[in-house]
C-alpha cells in the first residue's frame, strides 16, 4: 500500500508541476526563435525596444532614435506587439486613407496655432529651443 502510495505522489507531481513546466518553456523558446523585424519586445531586464533585426544567436533592438542594442535570443521575455504583416497593410484602401477636406478643417480648427502655447507666464514653452523635442 505505501508503494502505491509513493507512485501515486510522483505521478500527482508530474502532471502538476514538470509537465506545464516544460509546456511553458517550449512556449517561450519558440517565441524566441519566431520573434520577426517590427516586433516590440521587452526583455528580462524590462527594456522595451523594436527588432530590426536578428539572426541565429542574437536581435538587434531599437530603444529609441537611433539606439540600436544588440541581445541574445534568451533575453527576450516576451514581445508586447508582434510584427505587422503585409497583408494588414494593404487592408486600407487610399480612398479610406485620405482625409477629406471637412475632416482637414475640423482638425486646423481644433489645433493652436504653432508657436501660441504659453506655459503661465506669458512666455512660449518652445521659446528659444527650436531643436527640441517633446516625448
Amino acid at each position: 500500500m505505501f508503494l502505491v502510495m509513493i507512485v501515486g505522489f510522483i505521478a500527482l507531481m508530474y502532471f502538476v508541476m514538470i509537465r506545464p513546466q516544460k509546456k511553458r518553456q517550449r512556449e517561450q523558446q519558440d517565441m524566441q526563435n519566431t520573434v520577426a523585424p517590427g516586433a516590440r519586445v521587452m526583455t528580462i531586464g524590462g527594456l522595451y525596444g523594436t527588432v530590426v533585426d536578428s539572426d541565429e544567436e542574437s536581435v538587434t533592438l531599437e530603444a529609441s532614435d537611433d539606439t540600436f542594442l544588440v541581445f541574445a535570443r534568451q533575453a527576450i521575455a516576451k514581445v508586447v506587439t508582434p510584427a505587422e504583416s503585409e497583408t494588414a497593410e494593404e487592408s486600407v484602401s487610399e480612398e479610406e486613407a485620405t482625409l477629406s477636406d471637412e475632416d482637414l478643417d475640423k482638425l486646423r480648427d481644433a489645433a493652436p496655432e504653432a508657436g501660441t502655447e504659453e506655459n503661465g507666464d506669458g512666455k512660449d514653452k518652445h521659446a528659444g529651443k527650436p531643436d527640441r523635442k517633446e516625448y
